[in-house]
């Protein structure tokens, strides 16, 4: 995957929690080469084999942090066989634009459930954010340049005969040679970590199911955005107002939606298909603060159902 996307072609790996273990020397590779890098981890229960014929999302954390050293990367999460299809696009967009791994974290019971959509169309325009050495100069040094923009122009291999660069998983300097002088050391791996400003800044935000504000609200990400919507409606036959904010990407979050939800709305819960609350511990560590009232969580392989999220939230409103 990585050597294909360095070749210009674009192309992803698909894998569950296991085999991600496996690779993620080579997702900290595309982080000093600053390469685009696309994989899909399917989320079973684990450890180990776990559960594998079960669903969980126990593997945001693995998601965010594997990989040795420290580099700019973006964690998506689909929800459904919509959001598959889109966020599928938007990773390899995202992934040409920042020069940054992305991970797409899906679910067993989102990749294998068997589902009669409508008919998938799309207006995500295909970026591939390549530099021409035809029609834009370009000079060897501006491939991992430091100053200016924490984004370097990016082309093709071979297709300037004046601009070139080493592809080198040692640290390096604008050109890709080979250093380990401080004085470029030390600022490469800086600019690497900080396009995580510029990602933050421009990805996309959270987004909210039902009114603005609520009797009751909940914060999740991936499969449990259908439950919710499902007991949104549901709950209103009770006269009970519920609201849902819903992350697509989990990492880098966007806090100020977050933090205007949390003003508007008072009594918050977390909803995760694991026994930590992965999510909700990210929230609180980003924001320095406690949010959740309570934290509404499922481990054993099964998804929530809408009777017992409903439940919980006509217990708790």
């Amino acid at each position: 995957t990585l050597g294909s996307y360095f070749a210009g072609t674009r192309a992803m790996c698909a894998t569950s929690g296991g085999g991600y273990d496996l690779m993620t020397e080579t997702v900290s590779l595309a982080g000093i080469l600053e390469q685009p890098f696309v994989c899909v981890v399917v989320q079973r229960p684990g450890p180990a084999t776990g559960l594998p014929t079960w669903t969980g999302q126990g593997d945001l954390n693995l998601a965010i942090h594997a990989g040795h050293g420290e580099y700019a990367k973006i964690v998506l999460a689909c929800s459904d066989v919509q959001s598959a299809f889109e966020l599928t696009q938007h990773a390899h967009n995202l992934a040409e634009k920042y020069r940054v791994p992305v991970i797409l974290l899906s679910e067993k019971n989102v990749a294998e459930s068997l589902v009669t959509a409508k008919s998938f169309d799309s207006d995500i325009k295909i970026e591939r954010n390549l530099v021409d050495p035809k029609k834009e100069k370009v000079v060897s040094e501006d491939y991992f340049r430091v100053d200016g923009d924490k984004i370097s122009k990016r082309w093709l291999p071979c297709s300037s005969n004046e601009a070139y660069y080493s592809a080198n998983g040692d640290e390096h300097d604008g050109m890709g040679r080979l250093t380990e002088e401080s004085e470029i050391a030390g600022p490469m791996y800086a600019k690497r970590v900080e396009k995580l400003k510029k990602i933050r800044s421009e990805i996309f935000a959270p987004t909210v199911y039902g009114g603005k504000t609520a009797n009751i609200s909940l914060v999740g990400w991936g499969s449990s955005k259908n439950v919710m919507k499902d007991v949104i409606k549901k709950a209103a036959e009770k006269d009970i107002t519920v609201n849902y904010l819903h992350f697509d990407c989990v990492w880098p979050l966007r806090t100020e939606e977050l933090e205007e939800f949390l003003q508007a709305n008072k009594n918050i819960y977390l909803i995760e298909g694991n026994m930590n609350g992965q999510l909700g511990q990210l929230i609180e560590a980003e924001l320095g603060k406690k949010i959740f009232a309570e934290r509404l969580l499922k481990w054993d392989g099964r998804s929530f159902s809408l009777d017992e999220v409903l439940e919980y939230v006509i217990a708790n409103a």
